[in-house]
């Protein structure tokens, strides 16, 4: 189901399927713009951090595409300090750290054996744990 509200006023596109959101759809998770269609995905707390890059761009793209294509949901959220967390379901997170195990990462990319989540080297530790690069 697509937004189909014409008077409404455009309020962004989904940070999960990319389609336009009218301002009488949206959703928010993590501060981004969600469509109706993901409503039921909206509570924070049901998304899992699996990966984390020391600024936006193209790897934290590539690893999106490269997780729809594999039938893996996710967001990529921009935090204050520039750092993209991308989020998967909790339910999919299992799945999408094995994915990630392939190299889709990023060679620049080191990976916390505490809690699982992949992150740029540049970064020393995990931003989730604390636990420093060994």
């Amino acid at each position: 189901m697509k937004c189909d509200h014409s008077d409404g006023t455009m309020a962004g596109m989904c940070a999960i399927c990319g389609d336009p959101v009218c301002s009488e759809c949206y959703q928010s998770l993590f501060n981004v713009v969600i469509c109706a269609n993901h409503e039921a995905l909206e509570d924070e707390g049901e998304w899992e951090v699996i990966i984390v890059y020391a600024e936006a761009g193209a790897p934290a793209d590539s690893v999106r595409f490269f997780l729809d294509d594999q039938g893996v949901m996710s967001v990529a959220v921009e935090t204050d300090d520039n750092t993209v967390q991308i989020f998967v379901p909790i339910e999919e997170k299992d799945e999408a750290w094995a994915l990630l195990e392939g190299g889709e990462a990023g060679d620049d990319m080191a990976r916390c054996d505490e809690c699982k989540v992949h992150y740029a080297r540049v970064l020393a530790e995990c931003p989730v744990c604390g636990k420093g690069i060994e």
